[in-house]
């Protein structure tokens, strides 16, 4: 891999992710089960069940060159994805460190 090619993928905090939600050609990747989701998810989310049997083709069907905001409910779900989505050539993925939990208690806005 070329420096241009290797994977960024961090871990950040509700306050510094959300800015990544400014970016018109954002990912925003939920990776609760569909019954979290439906109960509350950050603006224009899509969902693919970590638990999900089809959870690596889902991911290699979304574009690995656009900036990706990852979450779950804690941050266990979304951080054990990491490894997978270098694997896919995801280049740049910023995960909200604390999840959806942090998420709310930084008063950032969530759809119901």
């Amino acid at each position: 891999m070329t420096e241009q090619q290797q994977p960024n993928i961090r871990a950040l905090p509700a306050s510094e992710a959300a800015a990544r939600l400014e970016e018109p050609e954002a990912l925003v990747l939920d990776v609760r089960t569909p019954g979290e989701y439906v109960q509350a998810h950050l603006p224009g989310a899509i969902n693919i069940d970590f638990y999900g049997p089809t959870l690596r083709q889902e991911l290699e069907e979304l574009d690995r060159d656009a900036p990706m905001l990852l979450y779950c409910r804690s941050g266990q779900r979304s951080g054990n994805l990491h490894g997978l989505l270098a694997e896919l050539g995801f280049r740049d993925v910023v995960d909200i460190h604390g999840g959806l939990i942090e998420w709310v208690n930084a008063e950032l806005p969530v759809d119901r």
